[in-house]
């Protein structure tokens, strides 16, 4: 008898090349993307390691706590939430952003925005609209230390996790206000504007992961009509809020979105040039007016 409980509890150890292996079938049966780099991700965070140093102690024992607490992520990345809000992370531009259910998740594209921005001379104002994590506004406050940024967003909640990622880093040069782009204007006028929109058609948003769906915030995924709201109202105020020479870099929605997109900035009397991501969408609007 007490041989088999001894046998019993050997099979109950898992090491850590055990759990990698485990986990990326698990997630590979839900039909997760990505299974292996994510269950590195996940493992690394509960043991406070980096992902390397997983495969340096590939047979390490975990404790119980460490079991539990890295079966508990899986369990929720399986029910569809997004990894970085159970890391409470995710990489932009080389820095790791606080992110929770009430910010959008930062992604790669985004970053077009700001390599845009670094093709100009340096901005010594700039607004960063809908800032959501502050990506954004941190990323360029931390490129361009002189510069005066603004950030605004409507969310309190979500102006809360800019702030606190603006001071973790040490951007000192980033302020915070509430309001909303489609009601009202900043006061003052800006070397270049920064926005990624909510630019996702109500009749789309069916179509999108399940992740986006059911866990990023709705009102920073769709403007709940044809995707193109903010883009009508940058094109209306654009030109106030611009200095002579100054730049409005905006989001847009790929493929689809870069003809009416164009239209419309176009139509309010602006000179546009559109950037492409590295899947080859048409991604930035850069905006300007004479």
């Amino acid at each position: 008898m007490a041989d088999a409980q001894t046998a019993t509890s050997k099979r109950k150890q898992w090491h850590i090349i055990d759990l990698i292996q485990w986990g990326t079938q698990y997630l590979s049966d839900k039909q997760i993307s990505n299974a292996r780099l994510e269950v590195e991700w996940l493992l690394a965070h509960q043991l406070g390691t980096e992902r390397v140093d997983l495969y340096v102690q590939h047979d390490r024992l975990l404790t119980h706590d460490e079991l539990s607490g890295f079966k508990a992520m899986v369990q929720r990345r399986t029910g569809g939430e997004p990894f970085q809000y159970i890391l409470g992370k995710a990489p932009f531009y080389g820095r790791d952003f606080k992110v929770t259910p009430e910010v959008l998740i930062p992604r790669p594209e985004s970053e077009i925005l700001i390599q845009v921005l670094r093709k100009g001379s340096p901005p010594e104002s700039l607004l960063d609209i809908g800032t959501g994590s502050g990506c954004l506004a941190v990323t360029a406050a931390m490129l361009y230390s002189r510069a005066e940024v603004l950030a605004i967003d409507v969310s309190p909640a979500a102006l809360e996790i800019a702030r606190e990622n603006a001071r973790t880093m040490g951007a000192e040069n980033v302020t915070f206000g509430e309001l909303d782009i489609l009601t009202a204007s900043p006061e003052g006028t800006f070397d270049a504007i920064l926005c990624n929109p909510p630019y996702v058609a109500t009749d789309e948003v069916s179509r999108l992961q399940r992740e986006i769906r059911e866990h990023e915030p709705p009102d920073a995924v769709t403007d709940h009509a044809d995707g193109l709201t903010f883009h009508r109202r940058l094109a209306e105020i654009g030109p106030t809020l611009l200095n002579s020479g100054g730049r409005l870099l905006v989001e847009i929605g790929g493929k689809a979105q870069a003809k009416p997109a164009l239209e419309i900035l176009e139509g309010a009397g602006a000179h546009v040039i559109l950037h492409k991501d590295l899947q080859g969408d048409d991604r930035v609007a850069e905006t300007h007016w004479s």
